[in-house]
């Protein structure tokens, strides 16, 4: 058995260590050239199950956050979700993308558990049963940028996406918007997900078409490859990014390139006035900052939040839970007021907001509303 560094306190001990804790199963990055996303992802929610365990509100019963390493790789973060299931996992929660979550979609099936909280907007799992979100869809993403791109005359773009399955479905899901709105479909450039994804000839397979903007359904680093080639060759095409995009390490990877970059934003800006005057961001700020001296970031806030969300369903599903009952209090947990973000639950009603919010690098190289 494959052993991970974030976890080995678990695997040491086997199923046995889980038997008294509410596992929940998590499969990030914590090594390679995203781990400070996936280790803000396992730190949002760590965060908040330290402070619930704290307050005892389960009968002695802790949850135990259980985060292996998939290094960003879809096997293995497959082989992670087969381990996490067949060691007992209550419910898999919060994976960093639709790629390293499509392979864990047949296992929660069989099991007939929860999958919370992924983070993508993608389409190609919101249409499972199983998989309950807490984000906007990457087409409501689209429609607000394509609403802002409208008011100032900018119809025309050209969409970079990953050449495999995921990839191809997020292009659909932004060219279907764009025909919803009586536009015509924009041309798709694919890129790979791996290695060098951006060159001199994809930056001018882009704009060859003299694009008003380009739309990035992909992660920072192939929008901060374009940025610096574009400007390499005097190329100007704004660049307009749906969620996935990490702002803090586009902004780290770029800085100045990027100014004027519009990224779309599924979760209320961590900034620090929020963090005083907002509960919910007070919270989720002081419980990082408890764990590990951490700032609030878009990334370790929508962790925190699906935490609590989660948290709200364990307390519905009651003392005896197993992974049905989870799965159903999730579908009838209704309405979520967490005093600064609220969703909404229900038959039928599996994704908890289609909230969106657009935000610009500006100066200071911060993102602003």
């Amino acid at each position: 058995m494959r052993k991970f560094l974030a976890c080995a306190v678990f695997l040491a001990f086997g199923p046995v260590a889980w038997a008294q804790d509410i596992v929940i199963g998590q499969s990030v990055p914590l090594s390679g050239s995203n781990a400070d996303i996936g280790r803000d992802m396992r730190d949002g929610a760590l965060a908040i199950f330290n402070k619930f365990n704290a307050s005892n509100q389960l009968g002695g019963r802790k949850i135990q956050l259980v985060t292996l390493d998939n290094a960003n790789n879809r096997q293995r973060a497959a082989e992670n979700s087969q381990q996490l299931v067949s060691q007992g996992a209550l419910a898999l929660f919060g994976y960093n993308s639709a790629t390293n979550s499509v392979d864990a979609l047949p296992l929660v099936a069989q099991n007939n558990m929860l999958f919370f909280a992924p983070f993508s907007g993608s389409m190609s799992l919101r249409s499972h049963p199983n998989v309950y979100t807490i984000r906007a869809s990457y087409k409501d993403e689209t429609l607000k940028i394509l609403e802002s791109k409208r008011a100032v005359g900018a119809n025309k773009a050209v969409v970079i996406h990953y050449d495999d399955e995921v990839g191809r479905s997020n292009y659909e899901a932004v060219a279907s918007t764009f025909a919803d709105q009586g536009l015509e479909r924009p041309r798709g450039v694919a890129v790979k997900r791996s290695g060098v994804a951006v060159d001199a000839a994809v930056v001018d397979a882009i704009a060859k078409d003299s694009p008003h903007y380009v739309l990035a359904t992909t992660q920072f680093n192939v929008v901060g490859e374009f940025l610096k080639i574009a400007n390499d060759k005097g190329t100007n095409i704004p660049v307009a990014a749906l969620s996935f995009v990490n702002p803090d390490e586009l902004v780290e990877s770029v800085g100045n390139l990027a100014r004027g970059t519009v990224v779309a934003q599924v979760m209320p800006s961590p900034r620090s006035a929020n963090q005083i005057s907002v509960p919910l961001m007070k919270e989720c700020a002081e419980a990082l900052n408890a764990l590990n001296g951490a700032r609030l970031n878009y990334t370790s806030l929508e962790s925190c939040i699906g935490a609590k969300v989660l948290i709200e369903a364990l307390k519905k599903a009651g003392p005896q839970v197993t992974r049905a009952s989870l799965l159903q209090a999730m579908g009838n947990l209704g309405r979520v007021d967490l005093k600064g973000f609220s969703l909404n639950f229900g038959p039928g009603q599996r994704h908890g907001s289609n909230w969106v919010e657009l935000t610009i690098l500006s100066r200071g190289n911060r993102f602003v509303q």
